[in-house]
């Protein structure tokens, strides 16, 4: 089995975040979900669900309910990726 890295030295979440804050930064408080499209990666083994598990593994074994506070911080970058999954779903029904 391969070693779990620490979410925050993973880019799929850091840079996630950061977008988040650039969002609230510009004002935006709203995200769009197309449940569809996130159904059709639920189960993709490298997928948004997997991913979380990986993150949040680590924040149990490394972070435990002290430390940085990370399994919010996952959470939000979660509904950044899952946003990103329902845009890019809908770009490709746009452009057929």
């Amino acid at each position: 089995m391969d070693e779990i890295k620490h979410w925050s030295q993973d880019a799929y979440w850091t840079e996630a975040l950061e977008q988040v804050h650039h969002l609230l930064g510009k004002g935006q408080t709203h995200l769009v979900l197309d449940l569809d499209a996130i159904s059709e990666v639920a189960f993709n083994g490298d997928g948004p669900a997997y991913k979380l598990m990986d993150a949040m593994v680590s924040i149990k074994e490394e972070e435990g309910w002290d430390g940085h506070k990370g399994a919010p911080r996952v959470m939000l970058a979660l509904l950044v990726r899952l946003a990103e999954v329902s845009h890019q779903q809908r770009r490709v029904e746009e452009e057929a």
